[in-house]
């Protein structure tokens, strides 16, 4: 039986998904770089332009944003991310604003964690 406990589970905040591995593993470190150096700059603009959005109560961009955010994060092993934004996309027209408010917070928490397990 596993028993998870706190720091382990900030131990897992981010994972490198297996194809990515293996390339770095091939010699493709600089590649694999390259992606998560783009996931993190494409995501921070991402979450700003969905922060903004939200602000501006216009639902279909928080959607969109949360939409695209969700799928880079599941491509570089940011799992934590991706469901949140997949809370985000699935509420972005219906949910109510305080609770689209709170899961864009933690959407920013979820998204700094996961640089800082990448710089580790």
């Amino acid at each position: 039986m596993l028993v998870v406990t706190e720091s382990m589970s900030e131990r897992f905040v981010w994972l490198l998904p297996e194809e990515l591995r293996q390339l770095a593993e091939q010699g493709e470190s600089g590649l694999v770089q390259e992606v998560l150096a783009v996931f993190k700059s494409d995501t921070a603009e991402r979450v700003t332009k969905l922060r903004t959005a939200l602000s501006n109560e216009d639902r279909a961009t928080v959607r969109d944003q949360a939409h695209a955010i969700k799928g880079s994060a599941g491509q570089v092993g940011a799992s934590g991310v991706a469901a949140i934004c997949q809370s985000l996309e699935s509420r972005a027209t219906t949910g109510e604003k305080g609770e689209l408010e709170k899961l864009t917070g933690e959407l920013e928490i979820s998204f700094a964690e996961v640089v800082r397990a990448m710089k580790a």
